[in-house]
């Protein structure tokens, strides 16, 4: 059998504003050992800055910078999305939809009821097709698969809710990442044969399995949630630090070493992508609240939902959210 690496990687968007979701993202990916995705796609991929005719894969932070950021965020998600799947969402609600999202309760909301926005956005739909298809062939030479891209919107109603259940924002943020986390960790493949046994090939670099997460907040220590996560598995402590944690899963024949670590996409292509996957649908879904209000109090100025500017946003559309007796615990979230 030949030795198959497994890489994952898992990050979030949106845990420090007061409006708009938390979105958890997660990247799976298999290839031969030693398969690195940043030097395979190098023809197609850039990593360390913006360059002309390639789509950035890095911490979505960096790649969503400038006057062009969200064009160049959108290009990113849209492209590996249509490489994975073979076209382009052609509304939010077609992307939710495919990504199953709970609609029914995003509706609660009135500024979702339309999620009928065009995309992409700001991007080339033809030239994001295009790309999308030649990153799909680049994959294919190197025989690296794109196995799953997950995005979960953690809406503010949602968000409150966990609060409110575990009355501590580090546990509520690792229960909205353990969905996405356990659904990636499904995708394990069993482990590979024994040096020597059948299917070895004299020479051959040792397969990983591994899955980088950034760090929930300040957190170091993960063993009893990844327990609770995995309770078939047996979990190992490799290694706890202030920068770095780390461990070992062994569950039904498969095991992965799960990471932990500050500034997890710099460590890893899938966790870079995942970055890019999360910032982009709440983008998306910011950009439907904003247009709602804007729709309905005329010059307001839109927002990002970080808190001072989150705060001056409430400040102006209160007459509305009043007259609309709309319920604060689905737009404000209390930590």
């Amino acid at each position: 059998m030949r030795r198959v690496n497994f890489l994952a990687g898992v990050d979030e968007a949106g845990l420090g504003p007061i409006l708009g979701p938390l979105v958890v993202a997660g990247v799976a990916m298999a290839g031969p050992a030693g398969a690195d995705p940043w030097r395979a796609l190098r023809g197609q991929v850039s990593r360390r800055k913006h360059v002309k005719g390639k789509v950035r894969v890095a911490d979505s932070k960096k790649v969503n910078q400038g006057p062009q950021g969200r064009q160049r965020l959108e290009e990113t998600a849209l492209v590996f999305w249509t490489a994975r799947h073979g076209s382009t969402p052609a509304t939010l609600r077609e992307w939710l939809e495919q990504l199953g999202a709970d609609l029914p309760q995003l509706s609660r909301c009135p500024w979702y009821e339309d999620l009928d926005l065009t995309l992409p956005l700001a991007a080339d739909p033809g030239l994001v097709e295009l790309r999308g298809a030649v990153v799909a062939r680049a994959l294919g030479r190197h025989g690296i698969e794109l196995l799953d891209l997950a995005v979960r919107p953690v809406d503010v109603e949602e968000w409150n809710g966990l609060i409110a259940d575990t009355d501590n924002k580090s546990r509520a943020h690792f229960h909205a990442y353990a969905e996405v986390l356990g659904r990636i960790l499904d995708r394990v493949p069993a482990a590979p044969p024994a040096a020597g046994g059948e299917g070895d090939s004299e020479g051959d670099a040792p397969a990983r399995r591994q899955l980088v997460a950034d760090r929930c907040g300040g957190r170091m220590h993960y063993e009893h949630d990844l327990r609770r996560l995995r309770p078939r598995a047996e979990v190992e402590i490799v290694l706890e630090t202030p920068a770095v944690s780390s461990y070992l899963l062994r569950e039904q024949g498969s095991e992965i070493t799960v990471t932990f670590a500050e500034r997890g996409e710099e460590r890893a292509f899938p966790t870079a992508l995942a970055s890019c996957f999360a910032k982009y649908l709440r983008e998306l879904m910011v950009e439907v609240l904003n247009r709602w209000f804007c729709a309905r109090i005329p010059g307001l100025k839109p927002t990002a939902g970080y808190y001072v500017d989150g705060h001056r946003f409430l400040d102006d559309v209160l007459p509305q959210v009043e007259a609309l007796a709309l319920p604060r615990e689905r737009l404000v979230r209390v930590r």
